[in-house]
């Protein structure tokens, strides 16, 4: 737009010097300057409530006071629920606010040990809420925000003795603690607003005891959540005179991400006849993307991208009732090549992703009896696939910022060691990951229209 009104003024300009002097004598109409319309205003300020669905995974650890051994439980189950809160734009770039929620967290994961048939433990889950306070920038109609608190999980943990007199011992109880994560909301225009986040929920331990065993075991209950929210806001400025601005999509665009990665694994050893293993493994997770976006309508965008990122998960344990089986997972890379379609309010983009996956992963099963150690390995790139989804949303020129959530089923891998027989890995991964993305142009600039 600033070119077309350069160029105008300056066709202007060589129009007039080129008229005769004598035009000098005649009046020149001076052009008539309006009030420029002032921009609009996204104000956060006020309540609002609404509703929220994604993914909850578990990430339970547990180990028998005086053992060596311990086991890991990770499950995964929809969850979903209602938030409400209040927001005070204290300035035209920083929002603070106070939101409550509570919602269905249906985590259920249980099963025999490893070469323990009559032991089986679990955690299951059926609600939680958080209190928490929220702190966030605001560029044009999207809050990106950091948010933390407390956290309450209504949590059973058991450790159940199966065998000729089955003695199930177990703990059921409301766990409190704490809360950390952060997300992109976007307004959708109508005091409504778009959300995904991620929270980290540490909701402490519990102690199970089995008398039939004569345990205690110990469980540490942490939880990781991925949601997508829907709010209305009651009251104050929010959209009512303000259309969402528009923005063009199309174009390449190259970005660094960061986030966390959990592992997913369960092993299995048929020689043992039954029994099984989790690996609950969690680490850093940080690289590069790059991909092209095409604007097939106002609304309507699809796009390509590929990946390639450091993965640091290294987890291994001892089993529980046979301390010298030892079990693991270590992850180095993972990378891939995906399709996106999302839905664009103009300076953002609410999306899904699939595509496929690459995994370097290694697997143990080792054997550490003294003066009988045998460790076997495999490690192979892992082809597999993935889905996810995220936001995405104008930061600055031609600069946006996303949030995004990655499932990975990476496969499985044998491994023989030669003292315990095979075992079967099948290996599961999920990446919550906060991304920054440069959009290279194509036509008109991929900005914020100004108004």
């Amino acid at each position: 737009m600033k070119r077309v009104l350069l160029a105008g003024a300056g066709l202007f300009a060589l129009a007039v010097a080129a008229q005769p002097a004598a035009a000098a004598d005649v009046p020149i109409a001076r052009p008539i300057h309006k009030a420029p319309v002032a921009p609009p205003i996204f104000d956060w300020t006020g309540w609002y409530g609404g509703v929220n669905a994604g993914v909850g995974i578990s990430q339970t650890r547990a180990a028998t006071v005086g053992e060596l051994g311990s086991f890991d439980r990770s499950g995964a189950g929809f969850t979903g629920g209602v938030q409400g809160g209040y927001n005070w734009q204290f300035n035209p770039h920083w929002v603070a606010g106070l939101e409550g929620d509570i919602g269905w967290l249906g985590i259920d994961r249980s099963f025999q040990h490893f070469d323990a048939t009559i032991r089986v433990s679990g955690v299951k889950t059926d609600w939680y809420g958080t209190i928490r306070g929220r702190l966030g920038y605001t560029s044009s109609p999207s809050l990106f925000y950091v948010t933390g608190g407390a956290a309450f999980v209504n949590v059973k943990n058991n450790a159940d003795d199966v065998g000729g007199t089955p003695l199930p011992a177990s703990k059921s109880g409301i766990a409190s603690g704490w809360t950390v994560g952060g997300g992109i909301e976007t307004m959708l225009g109508g005091n409504w607003s778009a959300r995904a986040e991620y929270l980290y929920i540490d909701a402490g331990s519990q102690d199970v005891f089995n008398s039939d065993f004569g345990e205690l075991i110990r469980f540490d209950n942490r939880f990781h959540v991925f949601r997508y929210g829907l709010n209305h806001r009651f009251g104050g400025t929010g959209m009512r005179d303000a259309a969402l601005p528009s923005y063009n999509w199309t174009g390449f665009y190259v970005g660094a991400h960061a986030g966390a990665g959990l592992s997913q694994v369960h092993a299995t050893a048929p020689i043992f006849n039954s029994g099984a293993v989790d690996i609950a493994g969690a680490g850093f997770t940080g690289g590069i993307q790059g991909g092209y976006n095409w604007q097939i309508s106002r609304a309507w965008v699809a796009g390509i991208e590929a990946d390639f990122a450091w993965l640091g998960i290294d987890r291994s344990l001892r089993s529980w009732d046979s301390i010298f089986t030892a079990f693991g997972v270590k992850t180095d890379w993972y990378g891939t090549i995906r399709g996106r379609v999302g839905y664009s309010t103009g300076p953002a983009l609410l999306y899904v992703t699939g595509g496929a996956a690459w995994v370097k992963v290694e697997n143990n099963f080792d054997r550490l009896n003294p003066g009988t150690l045998a460790s076997a390995s495999k490690s192979e790139t892992a082809t597999g696939w993935t889905v996810g989804g995220g936001i995405e949303a104008a930061l600055a020129q031609n600069w946006t910022a996303k949030i995004e959530y990655l499932y990975i089923d990476a496969g499985s891998q044998d491994v023989f060691n030669p003292l315990n027989g095979t075992a079967h890995f099948d290996n599961h991964f999920h990446v919550f990951r906060f991304g920054l993305n440069y959009q290279f142009a194509t036509g008109k600039a991929p900005v914020v229209t100004r108004y």
